[in-house]
């Protein structure tokens, strides 16, 4: 037998006796020797990934299993998928309404009550009392309780829809000062640990005024940026996004041209998000609203958008080639304004000529 099998038929040993510090104390220093291309470095990574969970060592455990996602053997890569997506999910909030609360002086009441009598009663009787007399029937449930398990039910599946919401506005009403918006909500009661390491990331390349971050909202807003920054503003998030989820995302582009008209310019924008090698990591939810100057009109038919006056909603699937094609108006106002006024004195002239023309019917004086 070899020193690598002994290693492991201990560490195994050491796993099923529920020893793990002693497992991972063993299999440690074998990490540097076999890789994941090997299968004896699959097989260490596999024991010290169940280790480290038994001792609440998450964040070393989905290290492991990044590790493995890379590795060459597909069915290494779905396991560690698999493991990923378990280490990965945090606990949900639990409305305070589903716990049920006993006021205080009631139950020391009652206990104190039955503390007594237990004490008393504990000498008389040496055995449980058990009755022959039947229960009853079986009742059926009721009519109640199917309506509450639904409602529970129900509210279970909405709290698991979606556990992380990413909200992008883009505010292009001043056309060349556009604000941009990131917003990330989470459903969680705490958040996620790749949703932590791309919040801090952020922090240290944006300035502290431009964030806000609360237990469940993070929040980045800029302003005044022209289309080029506002694509190279999103490419650097995106980037981030990229390493903190170890899954190549490419860059947003977004073209724009104009035509050009007497009251005003037509804007044409196209936006292409390629999010193919993306999975629905955790239920992701994600959105982009553009904001436009005018009604928005959509160039292509697409069933996730949505076009409400002069806002685009637009939902992004993962694992597809996101597009999007509109266009708007930008009206010169000062030119529709100074040529309604002046309609408006062309107008009052024309009146008073013809007033003049039609004169007063009086009498006229003779000559």
């Amino acid at each position: 037998m070899t020193e690598y099998e002994q290693v492991i038929n201990k560490a195994e040993l050491a796993l099923n006796n529920g020893e793990y510090n002693y497992c991972i104390k063993l299999l440690s220093p074998l990490l540097e020797i076999f890789a994941t291309s090997t299968n004896e470095g699959v097989k260490i990574r596999m024991i010290l990934i169940t280790s480290l969970s038994g001792i609440n060592r998450q964040e070393e455990s989905i290290k492991l299993c990044k590790e493995l996602r890379k590795s060459i053997y597909p069915h290494v890569r779905e396991e560690a998928k698999a493991l990923l997506q378990i280490l990965d999910s945090p606990n949900l909030k639990i409305p305070d309404n589903w716990n049920v609360k006993f006021e205080d002086s009631i139950f020391d009441k009652e206990f104190k009550q039955t503390t007594v009598q237990n004490k008393y009663s504990e000498k008389d009787q040496k055995y449980i009392k058990i009755s022959d007399q039947p229960t009853g029937e079986t009742k059926p449930f009721q009519k109640g309780f199917i309506f509450v398990f639904l409602s529970i039910f129900i509210l279970i599946i909405f709290l698991l829809s979606g556990c992380v919401r990413i909200e992008n506005n883009l505010d292009l009403r001043g056309i060349d000062s556009i604000n941009y918006d990131l917003r990330i909500d989470s459903k969680y009661l705490k958040k996620i640990p790749w949703q932590l390491n791309f919040e801090r990331e952020l922090k240290e390349i944006n300035p502290s005024k431009e964030i806000f971050i609360d237990d469940d909202i993070f929040l980045l807003k800029k302003k005044g940026l022209n289309i080029k920054e506002t694509e190279n503003n999103i490419n650097k998030i995106l980037n981030i996004a990229s390493a903190n989820i170890s899954t190549n995302l490419k860059d947003i582009k977004i073209d724009k041209f104009e035509k050009n008209y007497i009251l005003g310019k037509k804007y044409f924008y196209e936006i292409k998000l390629d999010l193919s090698e993306l999975e629905n990591l955790n239920d992701l939810e994600i959105f982009i609203n553009i904001i436009n100057p005018s009604k928005a009109l959509l160039n292509k038919n697409n069933k996730h958008i949505n076009i409400d006056k002069n806002k685009i909603t637009w939902k992004i699937i993962p694992g597809e080639i996101n597009q999007v094609e509109f266009s708007f108006w930008y009206w010169n106002r000062s030119l529709i304004w100074s040529s309604a006024i002046l309609l408006l004195i062309l107008f009052a002239y024309y009146i008073r000529k013809k007033r003049y023309e039609l004169g007063s019917n009086l009498p006229q004086l003779p000559s």
